[in-house]
């Protein structure tokens, strides 16, 4: 169980950082899917390279309402409404609401998964997170209101935790069956194709060829982030003794390092006031992240 908690914070971790790096790329006049199919399929050509072996094909077969689960819910519903959401709305409140995700997968384990009840301090904690995101929904980050695109995404992006909680839940109860590295080659190489190929029928077909050096530094980093922080996540999942909403209670500490995102954001506003910066494409990097 500790071993898990240990995979789990790694996980959150990384997963903590994603949201900027998203909305990066995504400015360089690249649409969500598209940008989520690339992501994805690169991570799983990655991932496949390292886990390739014989006899995975019958092991994918054999475990198919497992893997795609994996693919269609968690990869293709659960992210294409996770990128059109972080697209929608700001990346304080996307930060906010996904702050969200531990708190809903315990009541989805709570309702799903077996021997994962509620408790008190359980209950309290929804309650509280509920209530954040009440206040989310009537005021935006100026203190008006959100229009109908923002409070679109932020339905999106509840929508994305509820199906990754599903998905998580599957994977939990899966313990010992399937290699965790190998599970996230599986559904990020599938599930990224199955994306980048509907994106490219719904979205049109955007290149990856030529973009400025702020494009291939975001993609770059949120395929690193993807390669580990999944496989993390799955090994902590099938790790003995581990329940679904303990592991999920790890991803607490993801608003405390988006807190330490803004606070880099302030120095930098600090350092470009006294000192300057010269490389105006650097400065506008930088400033897209936040």
């Amino acid at each position: 169980m500790k071993k898990g908690l240990i995979y789990a914070i790694a996980a959150s971790v990384l997963w903590a950082i994603v949201n900027p790096f998203i909305k990066q790329g995504l400015s360089y006049d690249f649409t969500p899917m598209n940008f989520a199919g690339l992501r994805f399929t690169a991570v799983g050509i990655i991932l496949f390279a390292y886990t390739w072996h014989k006899g995975m094909w019958k092991e994918i077969l054999l475990h198919k309402r497992l893997f795609l689960n994996l693919i269609f819910v968690n990869m293709f519903l659960g992210y294409s409404a996770f990128y059109f959401g972080i697209d929608f709305v700001s990346g304080a409140i996307s930060s906010i609401v996904m702050g969200m995700t531990p708190i809903i997968n315990v009541l989805l384990a709570h309702l799903i998964a077996k021997n994962d009840k509620l408790n008190i301090y359980k209950v309290v904690s929804l309650i509280v997170s509920f209530a954040g995101l009440l206040l989310i929904i009537g005021m935006g980050n100026d203190g008006e209101p959100l229009d109908l695109k923002s409070i679109c995404g932020i339905v999106l992006l509840l929508l994305n935790i509820i199906l990754q909680g599903y998905s998580a839940i599957s994977v939990s109860e899966d313990k010992g069956k399937v290699d965790p590295v190998f599970l996230n080659a599986v559904q990020m190489f599938f599930g990224g194709a199955l994306i980048y190929g509907v994106g490219i029928c719904t979205e049109g077909y955007h290149s990856f060829i030529g973009k400025p050096a702020g494009f291939y530094v975001s993609l770059g980093v949120l395929v690193f982030i993807s390669v580990f922080a999944f496989s993390f996540w799955f090994m902590a999942l099938q790790s003995r003794g581990a329940k679904v909403s303990d592991i999920n209670m790890c991803r607490l500490i993801n608003p405390i390092f988006r807190c330490g995102f803004e606070l880099g954001y302030a120095c930098r506003r600090i350092s470009y006031d006294n000192y300057g910066v010269r490389n105006a494409d650097h400065r506008l990097f930088v400033d897209n992240l936040f």
